[in-house]
């Protein structure tokens, strides 16, 4: 087993921990191995629990060596009955073409063992999803889904190429939103709406679209993003959306937000393909407000 710990150095400050104040190290050793008997330390004994043995867990921002869904390490304040936070953060892979992210910032106190859980979901999560096109004869069935008009405005989180938001605006939608994490997706996003004329209608931005602060002038939401990314930006359209507005997704659900209609559509370029409707209404936003429970 590896145990890590955070060690107070004499006279040397390597490898600090991203916390200022804190004069820490870190080094792994085995659990066989003692710390220096120069250096007296007060040990923390930290357990992290972890939602995959394979994923990989930082404490401000230092890689931690190991596997398994429970690991350990050792915290050593730099002065007995301090408190020192913490930021511990896993990454892992659900799925072969999504990458999760989860931090929790984590109090620690000489002495006082810490048990901390990120198995569970949090609305603070992060997603990376690998951009995979949506077939351009299926967008266009996406857009007749949400039954797109001259007064919609449309977002496109994840918006890859932004072929989708290009075919609402085709369609007739007054005005288009794209947002890509990835750099490269984005310049080609600007690139084809450029080529397409249609740069005074849609507003392609870099960035996290789960950072995007308000939807309130959205009326159709288009997604091909993951089951992962849909719970987590659910609440947001819950919130932000008007009633009457409408969701389209290429094959993914919304967890217990059941849809309205769901349809099979085929391409020209081969392959059978599921989309989701759904429709938000004032009982879903007295979900929100009442914080019912739903399924994740």
């Amino acid at each position: 087993m590896i145990v890590l710990r955070l060690l107070i150095l004499s006279g040397i400050l390597a490898s600090p921990i991203g916390v200022t104040a804190s004069p820490y190290a870190i080094r792994a050793v085995s659990a066989s191995q003692s710390a220096s008997p120069a250096v007296a330390v007060v040990t923390t004994p930290v357990t992290v629990t972890v939602p995959q043995d394979d994923a990989e867990l930082t404490v401000d921002g230092k890689t931690l060596p190991g596997t398994g869904m429970s690991r350990s390490f050792e915290a050593a304040p730099a002065a007995g009955g301090t408190t020192h936070q913490f930021t511990i953060s896993v990454k892992w892979q659900p799925n072969t073409y999504t990458t999760m992210t989860r931090s929790k910032t984590v109090a620690v106190r000489p002495g006082e063992p810490v048990k901390v859980d990120l198995t569970i979901d949090d609305p603070a999560d992060r997603v990376r999803v690998i951009y995979v096109p949506t077939p351009a004869d299926v967008a266009e069935e996406m857009v007749k889904l949400a039954r797109v008009g001259s007064d919609d405005i449309v977002y496109e989180p994840g918006c890859g190429d932004a072929r989708i938001t290009i075919a609402a605006i085709r369609a007739g939608a007054r005005r288009g939103i794209c947002v890509d994490i990835e750099p490269e997706r984005a310049e080609e996003s600007r690139l084809n709406v450029k080529t397409a004329g249609m740069q005074d209608r849609i507003d392609v931005r870099l960035g996290d679209a789960l950072d995007v602060k308000d939807l309130s002038d959205v009326t159709v939401v288009l997604l091909y993003m993951g089951d992962h990314f849909n719970l987590l930006i659910r609440p947001v359209l819950w919130r932000d959306l008007k009633v009457g507005s409408r969701i389209v997704s290429h094959r993914f659900t919304m967890g217990d937000w059941a849809p309205d209609q769901s349809i099979w559509v085929y391409s020209a370029d081969g392959g059978e393909f599921q989309l989701h409707l759904w429709t938000v209404t004032e009982e879903v936003k007295r979900k929100l407000q009442s914080g019912a429970p739903s399924e994740r």
